[in-house]
């Protein structure tokens, strides 16, 4: 295969799974708006107290294998062995769906007493353990969906691993907010409708694994139609196993990095908070603005650099089993170069339009400063998040935990110092900190590995400028804006907030573009390969 094909290969495959993730996180933003408006901060605070430890779950019940999965299918894929990779899928995946039985017993009987450990007093972990048990179940199937996606991605099938992944949001959003809607009417408390909130994950998982189920059939159906003379494939299930579980740890521990993060904010900002002098109460709503709506809308980008690390990762590992550097150096440049694309004019929508997003979609400001103070982590944790998946790819895969442990200890010891000082704002700047250090250790790294000369220039300061030319934009829509909502009286109307924010992007991201194209930020071809955006740009080009 030439190189241009596999470049563009690569390209089309990490442009899907962020058109994806994108379409996938938007549904989980439009569900989170009107559920936080049903549910109130209380109950949005017991709702974010529990879905840190079922994250941290999910990892540890899939113990990395996905990713290592995908990772040793690609290097089967690159040398021709089809019938080793269909084989070591069916090994893997009957190990996960085996694991996920524990998960769930972890989940359901000992959740409460886990999430207890970051609350004084009985109350609230009482209050919280019908959100835990009705996310329980999802474990059962989370493990063996994840199988089936790396062995997707593995064979470089991103259309349909996403496509999963859209499914499965759309159904939560569907379920819980038919659910909420009927429960508020009848009176329920807060405990019961963050258990209601937290029991969409189970009914996503139920879809979205009878989705992947199907696809995983049909490649492995259609592999055997087209080569049906393949030898049987002579792996065995505990060296597979040991090899994978080898390779897996690390991958595990660098994917904990959010979910850590997340963890040492839900057991130590609450707690600090209280100590400092706020009530249970107040503590909680702070924390539930903070982790709500703060963290939560920074997840939506965070995922993009998620969908490309998870693309680059078998790319970057096929073209090194292939011993092809050229092809090596040119997918991490990409990954690393199409982040930066996406992570800067993010930060600038965030940094730029907190308010008028504050209003529209939590009907007030109360998120305003945080989503300012937290913006900038998009730019930090993505390129921490890609640059630990290329090192993966390089076979590296214990020194980013070593980065990512220097950085958990930082934010550790950070919000204990800083949140009696400044507040909840206090661990918006540990988490600056703490991506600021991990990332540049992981950079540092990948130039030693790869010899790769980084252009900081294309990958960083000329993608800056087209953000300053699009931040600009934005920060004079939203200045005008705020001054017409003055004159109107209409200072809190989400529907103008909304309008707002449609035009300033609306008409930004062509503004975004052309900067990026003028300041030789991005070639026409890379353009059009971008998410979402690459196939308008390319039929404008042939118009």
């Amino acid at each position: 295969m030439r190189p241009d094909s596999d470049e563009t290969k690569f390209r089309r495959g990490a442009s899907s799974m962020v058109s994806a993730v994108f379409i996938s996180r938007i549904l989980g933003i439009a569900l989170i708006v009107p559920m936080q408006n049903l549910i109130g901060n209380y109950a949005l605070g017991l709702y974010q107290l529990v879905y840190p430890l079922y994250t941290v779950m999910i990892t540890l019940s899939t113990a990395g294998f996905p990713l290592a999965l995908s990772k040793s299918i690609s290097d089967f894929v690159a040398q021709g062995k089809l019938r080793e990779a269909s084989h070591m899928f069916s090994i893997v995946g009957r190990f996960l769906m085996l694991l996920g039985i524990p998960a769930f017993l972890i989940m359901w009987f000992a959740g409460p007493y886990l999430v207890g450990l970051s609350v004084p007093g009985d109350a609230m972990r009482i209050a919280a353990i019908p959100a835990i048990r009705a996310l329980a179940p999802a474990l059962l199937l989370l493990p063996l969906m994840s199988a089936q996606r790396g062995y997707l991605q593995g064979n470089f099938r991103l259309k349909q691993s996403g496509a999963s992944q859209v499914v499965e949001q759309i159904t939560r959003v569907v379920v819980v907010l038919l659910a909420l809607i009927i429960a508020v009417k009848m009176g329920a408390g807060p405990t019961v409708t963050a258990a209601i909130a937290t029991f969409g994950a189970t009914a996503g998982a139920i879809t979205a694994f009878m989705l992947l189920l199907q696809s995983v059939k049909k490649m492995r159906r259609e592999t055997l139609r087209r080569l049906p003379h393949l030898k049987k494939s002579a792996l065995r299930a505990r060296p597979i196993l040991r090899n994978l579980f080898a390779m897996s740890l690390p991958i595990t521990l660098g994917t904990l990095v959010l979910p850590i993060s997340q963890t040492i904010d839900g057991w130590t900002v609450p707690r600090v908070l209280v100590t400092s002098g706020a009530t249970l109460v107040s503590a909680f709503s702070q924390y539930g603005v903070y982790s709500g709506e703060a963290l939560r809308l920074i997840q939506l980008p965070l995922s993009f650099a998620t969908a490309i690390g998870t693309s680059a990762l078998p790319a970057i590992s096929e073209s090194v089993t292939l011993r092809n550097p050229a092809l090596t150096r040119t997918r991490l440049h990409q990954a690393l170069h199409m982040s930066t694309l996406i992570a800067l004019p993010a930060f600038a929508v965030l940094f730029t339009m907190a308010r008028p997003i504050d209003i529209a979609l939590f009907r007030g400001t109360d998120g305003v400063t945080m989503m300012k103070a937290t913006s900038i982590i998009v730019v930090l944790s993505g390129l921490e998040l890609v640059s630990t998946y290329i090192l993966q790819g390089y076979n590296a895969f214990y020194r980013p935990v070593v980065h990512m442990a220097a950085g958990a200890v930082l934010k550790l010891a950070l919000n204990l110092t800083l949140i009696p000082i400044y507040g909840i704002a206090g661990a918006a700047y540990a988490s600056i900190a703490e991506y600021a250090l991990s990332s540049w250790l992981n950079m540092a790294l990948i130039r030693r590995i790869s010899g790769l000369r980084i252009s900081y220039v294309k990958l960083s300061v000329r993608p800056f400028l087209a953000t300053l030319v699009f931040g600009a934009w934005l920060y004079g829509i939203e200045r005008v804006g705020q001054s017409v909502a003055h004159a109107l009286t209409l200072d809190h109307s989400r529907l103008l907030a909304l309008a707002i924010l449609l035009l300033g992007l609306a008409l930004g991201i062509p503004i975004y573009l052309l900067s990026a194209f003028f300041f030789k930020a991005s070639t026409l071809d890379e353009l059009v390969h971008l998410p979402l955006v690459g196939r308008l740009i390319s039929r404008f080009l042939r118009a």
